[in-house]
This record gives structure tokens, sequence and C-alpha cells, in this order.
């Protein structure tokens, strides 16, 4: 790993620097999370902090939603009246919470159900609450050692489900003793207590059982968590009732703009298909409805992509039944439908050519496998192989780091080669879904965004934010960063990934720039600027662009696993001032290795800060920090500063975007280093 030069600042250093704690920007739960159409219902919304001071909801998704009130409890605790359109069209939306301490929050979904909906009441650990069916239950274990059960009258012969939606909605913990995935249990008894049907982790964490009722009468499910953990986070949704409940997609994504077929299974129900057009936009998924009178408010993901279609077909279980790989290339959504169950392809290549081996399962999908992907030749010598590919460990977009293949690969000579994948957990049937895309190595890169939700530190003050690189198939050449889509008077940074300082990606780490968006001085606290992040790289001749993927931040401590999930749309928030902004005099600055420059600040305090305030310079980064130096303390009556910048003989030559920010007690999992200053363009030269 290459080491980062060292920016020095030859200041008088108080003794201690004061660091400014931001504010948790994520919103930890919201109960109920679902409603019916046609019906108004009071939802509780929890955080850290800053909902005392929030102005109110706002809703991404489709129409349908109105926000009637929004009524803060505490600093963690609000409610917030929503009325949902008979006609609105179920399945999720996602509700932020916007203004208070930070600005905008993160995002959590709220989904919108034709069944009836019915909110869990305490206490009903040993006495049921009594359910009308079908139903969704909106539940809660609070405290520790809660148990909800439910009581239900069923007739003999009726097809029962019962089925949790927790861990795939993201529902946390968040207590000391267990701050991951609520894990929960489902247990259904007859009047006597007998239980007829249990179950756990059905899909991911969540159980989901089905039972045919053998007589008439009533009967009761129990939610449990694992180590009957609790915690006001610990929310649930259960479907409950003689009702299909559809689990997966097949195939799992189609090509951009081409019709596509798609076959829906899952608990008592029939496979029934219905045919859908990809969207044509650059964001990599979209979520599919299934069209059905019981809906209960899920819908199911589904990826886009750019290389030509194909489903496997069996039997392609060994090197001499490989499915051909057409030379443009062919992205296949493939099954493992027994436990060891092994799928061949083969590809024709010239030597020197090569091929992008790349697997979807974990991520996005959600499927359960654990790939291996082996490329051997004709003779069956392994050549290549991978189990988890590098580009997929950094920060966790999945559950935890995703454990999903990819591999590039340049032929020795010409000659057929065969591609293997197989599952290493040895799982099968309809949720043991995949995409293997296969296709022509070419230069290429991916921009990845966070946080969606991006804090403006007070009008007129300067925030910055993170992008994320990844290259592959031996790109040339810098990658020019812009911000598209700012309103009138609001300025984005121009910013620049360099080829030189890239790296391949190591235990997680990748190339991480920092941009900036300044606010307007007539910006007000609660005020939202839309905008995309577009990096476009010149090499060999052509250009190419790409759009950057927002990402909703849900944590970012060691706990949580860097846990950000893709999200629609970006966008700025102008938040309360905090004790100070940062003005500097200069935007680009140009320097030789082994010489000092001096970059001029100005720190402007806001009425009544007397304390020290910190400065540091944070920039381009390996892994989590972006810190180029610790910060250092100003005293109060320095506010003119010339930070000296020493380049050591370590930093490459190149150019780079740096900010002086306002120390702050965060790496880049938090994704908000600032206040700041504009992003300056540090042109390093040689000695």
């Amino acid at each position: 790993m290459r080491r980062l030069a060292i920016l020095v600042l030859f200041l008088p250093a108080p003794a201690a620097a004061q660091i400014v704690r931001q504010p948790d920007a994520a919103l930890h739960y919201l109960h109920p999370a679902g409603a019916t159409r046609g019906t108004t219902v009071t939802v509780e919304l929890g955080a850290a902090e800053g909902l005392d001071k929030a102005s109110g909801v706002i809703v991404d998704g489709p129409p349908g939603i109105t926000v009637k009130e929004y009524k803060p409890v505490h600093v963690a605790k609000a409610n917030v009246t929503l009325s949902i359109a008979a006609d609105a069209a179920p399945g999720p939306r996602f509700l932020r919470v916007v203004g208070g301490t930070q600005g905008l929050t993160s995002a959590r979904p709220f989904f919108v159900s034709t069944l009836a909906e019915v909110i869990e009441k305490e206490p009903n650990d040993s006495r049921p609450q009594l359910v009308a069916i079908p139903a969704v239950v909106n539940g809660r274990l609070d405290p520790a050692t809660d148990t909800d059960a439910f009581s239900f009258r069923a007739k003999a012969g009726q097809k029962i489900v019962a089925a949790v939606l927790a861990h795939r909605m993201d529902s946390r913990l968040r207590t000391r003793t267990a701050p991951g995935y609520l894990d929960t249990s489902l247990e259904l008894t007859d009047s006597a207590g007998k239980v007829l049907a249990s179950a756990e982790d059905t899909f991911g964490l969540d159980p989901a059982l089905e039972l045919a009722i053998p007589a008439d009468g009533e009967y009761t499910v129990r939610v449990k968590s694992l180590g009957f953990e609790g915690a006001p986070a610990a929310v649930y949704r259960l479907t409950l009732g003689d009702v299909p409940y559809p689990a997966a997609a097949f195939p799992a994504g189609g090509r951009r703009g081409k019709p596509v077929d798609v076959r829906y299974t899952g608990l008592n129900m029939k496979p029934f298909s219905r045919s859908l057009v990809p969207a044509d936009s650059a964001f990599p998924w979209q979520s599919v409805p299934f069209a059905n009178e019981l809906h209960d408010g899920r819908d199911l993901p589904f990826l886009i992509g750019d290389e030509a279609e194909r489903v496997e077909l069996e039997p392609n279980d060994s090197r001499e039944r490989a499915m051909v790989v057409p030379p443009e290339g062919a992205t296949f959504n493939g099954r493992f439908d027994t436990p060891t169950d092994e799928d061949w392809f083969a590809v024709s290549l010239k030597k020197g050519q090569g091929v992008l081996i790349e697997v979807a399962a974990q991520r996005h999908v959600r499927s359960p496998v654990d790939t291996h992907v082996l490329v051997t030749d004709a003779k069956g010598t392994t050549l290549a192989e991978n189990d988890d590919g590098d580009l997929f460990a950094g920060q966790c977009e999945h559950d935890f780091p995703s454990a999903d293949s990819r591999l590039e690969f340049t032929a020795p000579a010409d000659g057929t080669f065969h591609i293997r994948l197989r599952d290493q957990n040895g799982g099968s049937g309809p949720l043991a879904i995949y995409r293997l895309t296969i296709a022509p190595l070419k230069p290429d890169f991916r921009l990845n965004q966070w946080p969606d939700a991006a804090p403006i530190w007070g009008p007129g003050t300067t925030a910055s934010f993170v992008v994320q690189v990844q290259r592959w198939g031996g790109l040339k050449g810098d990658i020019k960063l812009r911000i598209e889509g700012l309103p009138p008077g609001w300025i984005g940074s121009a910013g620049i990934a360099q080829q030189d300082t890239y790296y391949a990606p190591r235990h997680g780490l990748n190339q991480k720039a920092l941009m900036t968006i300044t606010a307007p001085a007539s910006a007000k606290v609660g005020d939202l600027a839309a905008f995309r992040v577009v990096g476009r790289v010149d090499t060999d001749g052509h250009s190419l662009e790409r759009v950057a993927w927002p990402q909703t931040l849900h944590g970012s401590s060691h706990t949580d696993r860097m846990h950000l999930r893709y999200s629609p749309v970006s966008r700025a928030a102008v938040a309360p001032p905090l004790d100070s902004r940062i003005e500097c005099g200069v935007k680009e600055l140009t320097v030789k290795v082994g010489e000092t420059a001096t970059i001029p600040i100005t720190v402007i305090r806001a009425p009544g800060a007397t304390t020290p305030i910190s400065v540091s310079i944070d920039g381009e980064a390996l892994g989590v920090s972006s810190a180029w130096r610790t910060p250092l303390t100003l005293k109060p009556n320095e506010t003119d500063v010339r930070l000296p910048l020493e380049i050591t003989a370590e930093r490459r030559p190149g150019v780079y975007g740096i900010v002086v920010s306002r120390g702050w007690a965060a790496d880049l999992r938090a994704g908000r280093p600032g206040p700041c200053s504009q992003l300056i363009l540090l042109t390093v030269k040689p000695k």
C-alpha cells in the first residue's frame, strides 16, 4: 500500500485540539413501517438525535402519500401523520426527516399494502392479541425478553402463511450488547399450545412458514428475538393469513430497455409470470412489484444490465456440457437446482484477450449463495479462480462484506476456456439464484457516492462528501469529476481521481476522493438541492462517462461495518451552523515535491464561539481516513491564517483534491467532513 505524504502545518499548537462531534444523520426506524392504501396513519420515527428541531418529512417513490403533520416528541423521537391515497400503488417508499441538526436523515422504507394493517398492542406476551386475517401486523420487540403473540381464527384446509419482514428492511437492534440486525423466530401453535410449525432464517434472518390448518379453531403465532434482545428500533412486519407470499423473481435482472418475462415463486402460491421493461437509466437496479390483490407492500429486487441476457439451461454441469458464451458476452441468469449443482460456461479467446467474470447474487439480489469461480483450459487445468471479489469487499453494500465472485482473466493462448460456477454453501432451490456476467474485458470504471444526504453546515458554507472510484480493464487516464443538477446559486466543485494514485483493491480499501458543495448565503436551514456526480475519462481516443451511484448511510461505526444501501437520488441539505466556517483564498495550488507552499484561510466563528477551533487537511484516501494530518488547534484570536504545506518526497506527482476543514470526530465512514473550504486542486510537480 502506498503511503500518503504528510501536510505539515507550522503553527503554534495549543495543548489540545477541539474536535467537533457532528450530529448523527441516521434514521433508525419507523413504526409502524407500513399502512394500507386509503387510510391515515401516525408513524413514530426514531433516531439518535436531531428530530426535535426538524421541520418535516419527505417521501421518495411513487406518488400517493401525503404528509399531514410532523410533531417532535423529543430529541430522538417524533411522530408524522401520513395519508395514503386509495389508488396509491402498492410497494415501498422511502422516508427521510428534513431539517433538525443534521439537515436530512438517511432513508427508511415505508410499505403501502392492500391488506389490512394492524399495530401490535402490548401486553401480548402471554395473552395473544386477536387479529382478523389476512393482515399485516406491525410489531416491535421491546424491551429485552419481549415476545409478541397473535391469535387468529382459521378453518380446516386453509393454507396459512406467517412471514416476518425485519432483516430485509434493515431493522437493527442498536443496543450496546446487540447492535446488529433484528434476528427473529416464528412458532405456530394450536389452542392447546401444541407447536404445529416453526421457522428461523428462511429469508436471510427473517423466518417464514406455511401450514395447512388441520381443523377449525383458534391458532397462535409467536415472534421472538434471538437471545431475547429488544429495543425501540426492533420493528418488524408480520404477514399473516391465507395469502400468496412471493419471495423470488427469476430472472433477477434484464437488459436496459428490453422487455423480459419475470417468473415469481414463493409460499402458498403457484408460480406466475409477468412481463416488464427494465428502466433505461444509469441506476443499476429497480424494484419489481407483483400484481396481486393481496399485496403486503413488499417488492423484489431486479438488476439492470448492459449485456445480452441469457437464462442458464441444464444440463450444464460439466465442461463437456458447458453453455457457450457469445463473442460479445452475456449475462447468464442461473439457479443452483441441487446442493451439488455446478454450472459450466465455455468462452473462446485469442491469446492476450481478456474476459470479465462477475457475479451478482448476495449483492442486491439477496441470494443466499456463496459463489466460487474457476477457469480451466480445454484439458481441465486450473488457470484462475476467485472466491470473493476484492472490488466488493469495501463498505457494506450487502448485509456483510459480499461473497460474490469477480475475476479478470487473460487468455495465455488461443483456445476455448471453461468457467465453472458453484455455491460453496451447498444451497439450492428457487432462492439460490445468481447473475453471472461474462464479457470482453474493457477499460471501465464505477463511482459510488455517499452520503446521499450531504449536510451543508449553515447558509453560505461548504461541506464535502465521498466519491469512491473502482477501475478495471487497464483503464488509462485521470477521471475528471463534476457535480450536475444543483439549483442556481449553489456551487459544486470539479474534482479528479488520478490514475497514478489508484491501486488494486485490497482488504476492502478503494480509492476515495472528496468533492464539495457550497450553499448560497441566502439559503435557509432545511433547504434541499438534488445533485449527481459524473465522472469522465478521456482514453485511447475516446471518452467514457459514468454517473455515480448514490448510497444512503445507515451507520458509520466499526460495528455498523459501513452500512450503505443504494439510493435513487442525492441531495445536499442545509443544516444549522456549527461553531465556525472556513474560507480559503485559493482554489488551485501548484508546488514541486520537496517544496513548501502556503494556504491562506479565514476562520469565521459563529457568534458566541470563543473556544479554540481545530483545523485539518483532508483529501484523497487509501482507507477509511481522509485526514492528511492530525487536527491543529487555532487560538480564539486566530482568524486569518496561512497554513504552510510541505510536499514530501513520498508524494507522487499529479493532481489532488484537498480541503481545509474544521476538525471532525469521524472518518470516511461518516462521509461528511466539514465545514470546510471549497475544493482546492493541488498540482504536485516532480522535483
